[in-house]
């Protein structure tokens, strides 16, 4: 699957009165839109009410169709693996704090790499909690993961005759838009001749009032190749389970270099 390292940058994340008013007016107008303005960005950045998340995935990338599932653990793991007809997993994908792991099981090879050797890694500004709060639907500041030093460096934007607001990163000129209900709708970035959209719809409820995206879709462009990611979820479950971090690599599998495995993955 060569296109899984365009999956690799991601996986690899409120919108936002006319005649005179008097000069308390517009002081209490102004101190009432920062306050929503804080209001919805903690509502976006603070963590889920839930520790994990497992789902099973169809994915169609570039038009080839996979199935798949997705493991999370808040602050601790990610795993995306994709599978033949439902049935052999061939590849495995893991986020964790310190490092990415990818495997190709088919060939018996493995590699396992930095945050910073990952495509685009610098234009992006992804890390392991960026890459957690894209899939967790949460909004962000690349390089603070404290909500109060994120916060800091979120511009939110006024409503739209829709109700959306845009928030923008300051630094990365990362754009959030939300569906006027809270929930984040979009994230997009764009620099030169590259591009990055990653847009979520199917809300559900999972715990309580929080409701999370069933559906995903990215676009990559670089270089002027766009390529395409969407992603179906289903059986989804917030509840505890017993299963590792880190996959543990057996003997038969050989270590390589990142390039060298994506070469082979080829469903």
């Amino acid at each position: 699957m060569r296109h899984l390292r365009y999956i690799l940058p991601l996986l690899v994340a409120a919108l936002f009165l006319g005649g005179c008013r008097s000069t308390n007016a517009l002081k209490r107008q102004r101190g009432e839109g920062e306050k929503e303005s804080s209001r919805l960005i903690h509502t976006l950045i603070a963590p889920p009410p839930v520790s994990e998340l497992t789902a099973s995935l169809s994915l169609n990338i570039n038009g080839n169709k996979v199935s798949g599932q997705l493991k999370m653990r808040r602050g601790r793991s990610i795993q995306l693996s994709a599978s033949v007809l439902g049935l052999m997993e061939v590849a495995r994908i893991e986020f964790l704090p310190d490092m990415v792991v990818v495997m190709d099981r088919y060939h018996n090879l493995y590699s396992v790499c930095h945050y910073a050797d990952i495509p685009h890694r610098n234009e992006l500004g992804l890390d392991f909690a960026e890459i957690e709060a894209l899939l967790w639907n949460r909004i962000f500041s690349p390089g603070y993961p404290a909500e109060v030093d994120a916060a800091s460096r979120l511009e939110v934007g006024k409503a739209d005759e829709t109700g959306k607001v845009r928030i923008k990163d300051k630094e990365y000129g990362y754009t959030f838009v939300t569906d006027g209900s809270d929930r984040l709708e979009s994230v997009m970035k764009s620099s030169g001749g590259y591009s990055f959209r990653m847009d979520y719809s199917d809300f559900t409820s999972l715990s309580g009032n929080w409701r999370y995206p069933l559906e995903l879709s990215v676009e990559i462009t670089s270089s002027g190749v766009t390529n395409n990611v969407s992603v179906k979820m289903s059986s989804v479950s917030v509840d505890k389970k017993n299963w590792a971090d880190r996959t543990q690599v057996t003997r038969r599998m050989k270590q390589v270099s990142l390039d060298e495995l994506l070469d082979n993955l080829d469903l």
